[in-house]
């Protein structure tokens, strides 16, 4: 079952081909939110090993714009689309259906492509300050809590549209995925990070609530779009935590 659930929430989340296809049902698809993290292990297994080559050929500042190209390549930037499609229907929406209206919208707006410029920008930099002893548990954690927040503010939550990508995780993510997820999460950033990791998951399930809660209250629930960004979020916030506190 959790190989299917990987496999699946694995083709979702990157755009990396794999051999194995399985047959994807909208209740497969929200279930496997349960290996969200997992997923996210896998990227940062995968942006350690890019960042030990990257050093024996290029300096510092390179090898982090690298990382950071290579991160977005690996999950085809569709959580930067969110980020910027949110903000775009934060800053131009009047009311609910002019928010989401706005959102769904395929075009970006001056205020997304502002905001994505600065998350980048922000991002780059935090990638760039990780001190060196903790830098490859800051780029194996980072894509694991920011796939764990998307669990996290998608459970309990309604969906704000009649239909979307987002609304199979809103109908199908239960107790049962929410409880793997977090034990998967919980277990990997307290092995990485020890109690500090506790400490950041926290931090990100903060962000995650506040999110969520917003949006709630805003266009009476939550999207792709709002998740998207959520995980964005998460990210750079885990990587300013630890630049501040390790």
């Amino acid at each position: 079952m959790f190989f299917k659930q990987f496999i699946t929430a694995w083709q979702f989340l990157t755009i990396i081909p794999i051999s194995r296809r399985i047959e994807v049902t909208a209740e497969s698809l929200g279930r496997s939110m349960a290996v969200f993290p997992l997923v996210g292990l896998a990227l940062g297994g995968i942006l350690i090993a890019l960042d030990y080559g990257f050093a024996h050929i290029f300096p510092p500042a390179i090898v982090s714009a690298l990382l950071l190209t290579s991160y977005i390549a690996m999950y085809g930037g569709f959580h930067l689309d969110g980020l910027a499609d949110t903000v775009d229907g934060l800053a131009g929406g009047k009311d609910k259906e002019h928010i989401l209206k706005i959102m769904k919208d395929s075009s970006i707006g001056a205020i997304g492509v502002v905001a994505l410029v600065l998350v980048l920008l922000v991002k780059y930099q935090a990638i760039t300050s990780v001190p060196d002893a903790v830098r490859w548990k800051g780029l194996l954690v980072m894509p694991v809590i920011g796939r764990w927040t998307q669990v996290w503010m998608t459970y309990g939550s309604s969906y704000a549209r009649d239909s979307g990508l987002g609304r199979p995780f809103v109908e199908y993510v239960g107790k049962r995925e929410l409880l793997i997820a977090c034990t998967i999460t919980i277990v990997i950033s307290w092995l990485t990070l020890s109690w500090r990791g506790l400490v950041v998951i926290g931090a990100a399930a903060l962000l995650g609530m506040l999110i969520k809660s917003f949006f709630n209250k805003k266009v009476g629930g939550i999207t792709g779009d709002i998740l998207g960004a959520g995980a964005e979020l998460s990210e750079l916030l885990v990587l300013v935590i630890i630049i501040g506190w390790m």
